[in-house]
């Protein structure tokens, strides 16, 4: 079921449930999840996602993409419960994807989990 609401009565919606102060996402994939945003969840757990999944866009290169693309906010509070966890998870996915990788020097999974392990922040 699809909720349709204007800016000023989503906006309005927030206030009320205490998440939204002039609505400052850190990131720009918690603002598709208006369902669960809909359900008035902790000021808590909003912000818990909205970091994660700020930390994963700006890491999304580096494996963040796997959040990203993947996880509801429900996953991500199901499955983390500090930022540290998250980076675990990722570091897991970006590792068993380098042990799949064909064996070439030049292979793309060697430079993503070069890139995590030196610039992951």
């Amino acid at each position: 079921m699809k909720i349709k609401l204007s800016k000023s009565q989503w906006e309005e919606m927030g206030k009320k449930a205490g998440w939204i102060k002039k609505v400052a996402f850190k990131s720009h994939s918690l603002s598709l999840y208006k369902e669960w945003l809909a359900s008035n969840p902790p000021p808590k757990q909003v912000e818990f996602v909205d970091a994660v999944y700020a930390l994963c866009e700006k890491n999304y290169e580096r494996g963040g993409d796997v959040i990203v693309e993947t996880e509801s906010p429900e996953d991500i509070l199901g499955n983390y419960k500090t930022m540290n966890d998250v980076r675990r998870a990722v570091g897991l996915h970006v590792e068993q994807a380098l042990n799949a990788r064909w064996g070439e020097d030049t292979d793309p999974e060697l430079q993503t989990y070069k890139d995590f392990q030196e610039n992951w922040n």
